[in-house]
C-alpha cells in the first residue's frame, strides 16, 4: 500500500469535506507488460492534476486491486475521468487489463489516524 502523505509527513492537512474515488478492480490474465507501464504512468499523471491529495493501493495475488484516490472536489475527479490520456487507458483497461471493474465516489467528512512510532 502506498499513500506517501501519510507515511512520510504523519498528518494530512485535507481541506474536509474531500471526496475518495474507490476504484476495485479484478485483474485479467494478460497484458502485464503494458499493464504496470500504463499502471505507473496513470498515477504520475494523477498526481500532477489539480485537486489530486493522495492515494493509496493494494493488489493480491489473485489480481484483485483497490486503489483509493483522493480528490479536493467533484470537479476534480470529473476532470480527471475526462483526460485525454486517462481516457485512452480505460478503454485498454476494459480491453485488456480487467475482467471487471467498480468505481465509487465517496465525500470524506473526517478522518483520523494512528501512528505506533508516536504512541505514548
Amino acid at each position: 500500500m502506498t499513500n506517501e502523505d501519510v507515511t512520510e509527513n504523519k498528518k494530512i492537512d485535507w481541506p474536509k469535506p474531500y471526496f475518495a474515488v474507490i476504484f476495485t478492480a479484478q485483474r485479467s490474465l494478460s497484458g502485464d507488460d503494458i499493464y504496470e507501464i500504463t499502471s505507473d504512468r496513470m498515477m504520475h499523471l494523477a498526481q500532477q492534476q489539480p485537486g489530486f491529495l493522495g492515494v493509496e493501493s493494494v493488489r493480491g495475488d489473485d489480481g484483485l486491486g483497490i486503489t483509493v484516490s483522493y480528490w479536493r472536489d467533484r470537479d476534480s475527479i470529473r476532470n480527471w475521468r475526462e483526460n485525454s490520456e486517462h481516457l485512452v487507458a480505460q478503454e485498454m483497461g476494459r480491453q485488456e487489463f480487467y475482467q471487471w471493474y467498480r468505481v465509487r465516489i465517496a465525500e470524506v467528512a473526517d478522518d483520523y489516524a494512528f501512528f505506533a512510532d508516536t504512541a505514548i
